[in-house]
């Protein structure tokens, strides 16, 4: 292989080696090339380094910490006793065999998250396998 696509090329600094393949096409086009190599390793010696700083901006807060501020439960509307319930994977919440799925498990699924901030008597309901009520507002 890498007699079959030697190829060299003329650079600024002189010849040089690369690997090279051109597809010669039809219709008068221009052929493809692709080339690796053939770069001159040059050094430059008064190349002036700047070591930039890594960004490290602040995008703001959690979107958890807004619910959590927030101050009622994502079910009932209930503003007392506030938990988090969490799962272990968004793919436990699409689990085969299970009937149409209860309405917590659709609002997590719509939003896409692993948390829901709900009241102690929903978070409950839901570790019971109870039907949650999301219209109790």
């Amino acid at each position: 292989m890498a007699r079959r696509h030697r190829a060299t090329v003329q650079t600024p600094d002189g010849p040089r080696t690369c690997m090279q393949v051109i597809v010669k096409r039809s219709d008068g086009r221009k052929p493809l090339v692709a080339r690796f190599g053939g770069i001159p390793l040059k050094r430059q010696r008064f190349a002036d380094l700047v070591d930039r700083k890594p960004s490290t901006r602040y995008t703001g807060s959690n979107e958890l910490i807004h619910r959590l501020l927030a101050g009622q439960c994502e079910i009932c509307g209930s503003r007392n006793g506030l938990q988090v319930h969490h799962i272990r994977k968004m793919a436990d919440l699409n689990r085969p065999g299970r009937p149409e799925p209860s309405p917590w498990i659709r609002l997590m699924a719509q939003r896409r998250r692993k948390t829901l901030v709900v009241c102690h008597d929903c978070h409950w309901d839901i570790h019971r396998g109870r039907a949650t009520v999301s219209t109790r507002r």
